[in-house]
């Protein structure tokens, strides 16, 4: 009985010690930038914020969170890393040029696809899981390129888009994964492939109006 009892308050101090980050997260960068001696901090987290800029990025890591999440903690180890060394490797092509405009209609099209699999297969396959993960790293990464400016403020930003992006798949992925353990009824894990399924939809819509948008 002792167990239990120590066993729940450690999880309640846990979640109160998550919420409380979480809060001084949303409170730092305001009084970081006002008072951080560090040239160019602010492009640090406008780069954290650049991966939810756009419906692709967005769209992509819930997605992704969503299939990885349904498998959590299982092969999250490799998919977190072909998903950060993509994303990389995206950010160095992006500052050589490499900066197509087809990759935000590729990240709904990827959004759409990792959102059915998790919706219809939520079991699904390693390789899968690795090359979408790689795919939505690498276009991530060449879309957080930022404007031209001194190479100091353009590696800070580069570097908060990383980390941004990173955060972003691990929150996304461990979320679900701790929805699944904390209501292991049937409900749970209906709903959750229900929301995959909008998801899908969310992204198929989205990938066409933009398709529509560039044709016209």
């Amino acid at each position: 009985m002792r167990y239990l009892v120590l066993l729940s308050s450690l999880a309640s101090l846990r979640a109160s010690t998550a919420i409380a980050l979480g809060l001084a997260v949303c409170l730092l960068p305001s009084s970081a930038v006002a008072h951080s001696p560090v040239p160019g901090i602010a492009g640090f987290y406008t780069g954290v914020l650049h991966p939810l800029s756009t419906p692709g990025q967005v769209l992509s890591l819930l997605s992704l969170g969503l299939m990885l999440g349904f498998r959590w903690p299982q092969w999250f180890g490799w998919a977190a890393l072909a998903f950060g060394g993509a994303c990389l490797l995206g950010i160095c092509l992006g500052q050589l040029g490499f900066v197509p405009n087809w990759s935000e209609l590729v990240l709904l099209v990827l959004a759409a696809l990792a959102a059915a699999l998790a919706a219809l297969y939520p079991s699904g396959y390693f390789v899968t899981f690795l090359v979408f993960s790689s795919v939505c790293g690498f276009l991530i990464g060449v879309l957080s390129t930022p404007d031209p400016g001194p190479l100091n403020d353009t590696i800070i930003t580069l570097a908060g888009s990383f980390v941004g992006a990173n955060i972003a798949l691990i929150y996304a992925s461990g979320g679900i994964g701790w929805l699944q353990e904390r209501f292991t009824q049937q409900w749970m894990h209906v709903g959750l492939r229900v929301v995959a399924a909008w998801i899908a939809a969310i992204s198929v819509l989205a990938a066409l109006l933009a398709l529509a948008t560039g044709q016209s």
